[in-house]
């Protein structure tokens, strides 16, 4: 796949987006002291921004774990 200056426009933006909206949220359940959901949050967000951020290689790791898991029904 190319790079094409729009999709990275796009990506620079959403990215942006959800890192403002992450670090708001993450703030919240700090100041809540909701330790669960703010560790649940911050690891979520984390898959996301390996998303938004390195589509090529989230594109590379879903493969090879959808190969596994095709693997273990297909023998």
């Amino acid at each position: 796949m190319g790079e094409n200056e729009l999709v990275s426009w796009i990506l620079a933006i959403v990215g942006s987006l959800f890192v403002a909206v992450l670090a708001v949220r993450a703030f919240g359940h700090w100041m809540k002291k909701e330790w669960g959901a703010l560790i649940t949050h911050i690891v979520g967000g984390a898959v996301v921004a390996v998303m938004i951020f390195t589509p090529q290689q989230a594109v590379t790791i879903l493969r090879f774990i959808g190969g596994k898991f095709a693997s273990v029904f297909t023998g």
